[in-house]
């Protein structure tokens, strides 16, 4: 019986002609490519190769964490090493014990020993380019980002010991000039901002995910479409919760195409989107 909601879902995506529920994930076919997210790539490429710094930002929901994801799973692990940290919460010491432990090292409750193990996998890596990446960078403490500040320079490695990437929100550029954080401030090779998506963007995502999973037509109504656009800001996260919540409300009642009732509905189950429209869209 536990598995009997996947089971409705299924039956209703096959009453559509599609092979999956519509916006459940971020498939390969249903990525859009913008200009802005191949502006970003370009820009995490040239940081990962002169192991520089950069900072990418943007609103929560924009698809910072997705692009680097993205991104991260296609770089060349005989060039490049990874290290993903995505706990915000880690002290300075939790975060040289979680590197070490991600360089294949044992990692231990002592700073000093983990900085040697740290060194001595840096050694053991040769010309691979190890690259730092820390999500939700601006929930992290100021001992944790000077720690990482100081591996930078570890050694007085020139060129630098390790590549960083941080992702955080729009007003992490502005907490990083206060005085405490001026020497990582002023390592930052490059800042980059993604922005919400743009109306013709909305739209152009709808129809390919559609596509992704095997419905071809037109299936949604276009003032519907601007109601999800407007409900969702154009945040990619927030207009995916959307439309696959608008989706099942339409599939459940055997409607073949979204409708703006079937939007409105979706607003109102998701509670993060809800507060998105303005009182004029409200009123409509």
């Amino acid at each position: 019986m536990k598995n009997a909601p996947n089971l409705d879902l299924a039956l209703l995506a096959r009453q559509w002609g599609a092979s999956a529920v519509p916006f459940s994930e971020v498939c390969a076919e249903a990525w859009l490519e913008t200009p802005q997210n191949q502006r970003a790539l370009c820009l995490l490429e040239q940081t990962t190769t002169l192991r520089s710094v950069m900072l990418l930002a943007g609103p929560n929901g924009v698809g910072k964490s997705a692009l680097v994801g993205r991104w991260l799973s296609r770089l060349d692990r005989r060039l490049f090493c990874p290290l993903l940290l995505t706990h915000a919460s880690l002290s300075g010491c939790g975060l040289l014990s979680a590197l070490a432990a991600k360089l294949g090292k044992r990692a231990t409750f002592r700073r000093e020993a983990n900085l040697a193990l740290i060194e001595a996998a840096l050694a053991e890596l040769g010309k691979v380019v190890p690259l730092i990446v820390l999500d939700e960078a601006q929930s992290f403490g100021y001992g944790s980002l000077e720690e990482v500040r100081l591996l930078l320079g570890l050694n007085l490695a020139d060129p630098p010991a390790l590549g960083l990437v941080l992702i955080g929100d729009e007003y992490l550029l502005g907490t990083l000039r206060l005085r405490q954080h001026r020497s990582l401030f002023s390592r930052i090779g490059c800042h980059y901002s993604l922005s919400p998506w743009t109306a013709p963007l909305v739209g152009q995502y709808v129809q390919q995910s559609f596509v992704a999973v095997g419905i071809n037509r037109q299936a949604i109504e276009p003032a519907a479409l601007n109601l999800l656009t407007s409900a969702s800001s154009g945040l990619p996260r927030s207009l995916c919760l959307l439309a696959r919540a608008a989706w099942i409300e339409a599939a459940s009642a055997g409607a073949q195409t979204l409708e703006p009732a079937h939007v409105q509905a979706a607003i109102e189950q998701v509670p993060g989107a809800a507060g998105r429209l303005s009182p004029a869209t409200t009123a409509s």
